[in-house]
């Protein structure tokens, strides 16, 4: 309950300074709105994990995307500040097999001719507030800019498709205790975007650094590219105990600038 509260708080109040940094940005620049501008973006972006929990595979990177909205205001002729609200999808995937393990009493019952395979796509939504400080210089018509942000990212949903096949070698089958759980043979579970949510932890932060280029088409108007890299600093899933993350973030971003008068 406790971090819900402190989730919420941070949320609203970021979300209060991508609302209220237009209003701020009119008042100090007393009627100079070109320090304002306004931005549209979208691009693909390759994410993977790690996990301490992988046996006999490492996750595996998968393709997702992110979409999203900025306003930028001008401090200086080369620097900018940025806040922005965008919807963060980001995917990978997991294959891993172990041996059959079960606690008995106070020793541990392990059979390594039983395997409990996983094969698992991950798919996460997040909604993702960065604030940026970039350094741009160029011409008229084309410009380079480099950007730092620190972001912070509230999960929406977790979902994962694939199945587990737990398979009881015949000839040790009675030497396990819970009868109904490890039966001979195999027993495969089949998953459809099951809701794993509240197995990940509700929130993740860390840093980005994009290296874009605009074509300005007018005075007002720019479209711009930007790849970039994210580092992720929060435990991917809720267990502390599992050493887990982001391993990387990737992205592309493409979209359009627009500078108001």
């Amino acid at each position: 309950m406790v971090k819900k509260s402190i989730n919420s708080i941070s949320f609203y109040a970021l979300m209060a300074i991508v609302l209220l940094m237009p209003s701020v940005g009119f008042s100090q620049t007393n009627g100079d709105t070109k320090k304002i501008s306004l931005g549209f973006e979208i691009g693909p972006q390759f994410t993977s994990a790690h996990d301490s929990w992988s046996y006999s595979n490492l996750p595996e990177a998968k393709v997702g995307f992110s979409v999203g909205v900025f306003t930028d205001y001008k401090v200086h002729n080369n620097f900018k500040l940025r806040a922005g609200l965008y919807f963060d999808n980001r995917k990978f995937k997991h294959e891993d097999w172990s041996p059959v393990t079960e606690y008995q009493g106070d020793s541990i019952f392990i059979s390594f001719s039983s395997y409990d395979y996983r094969n698992f796509d991950y798919n996460f939504n997040y909604l993702t507030i960065p604030l940026s400080f970039i350094y741009e210089k160029g011409t008229e018509k084309f410009s380079i800019y480099l950007q730092g942000s620190i972001y912070y990212s509230i999960l929406l949903s977790a979902t994962k498709t694939g199945n587990t096949d737990l398979y009881i070698d015949p000839d040790v089958a009675d030497q396990f205790e819970d009868k109904e759980k490890y039966k001979a043979g195999h027993t495969i579970t089949n998953y459809d975007n099951e809701d794993v949510s509240t197995d990940f932890n509700s929130n993740d932060w860390g840093i980005q650094f994009y290296l874009g280029g605009i074509y300005h088409l007018n005075d007002r108007i720019g479209i711009h590219i930007s790849p970039g890299f994210t580092v992720a600093f929060s435990n991917l899933y809720l267990n502390p105990q599992r050493d887990s993350g982001w391993k990387s973030v990737y992205k592309i971003n493409t979209g359009i600038i627009y500078t108001l008068k």
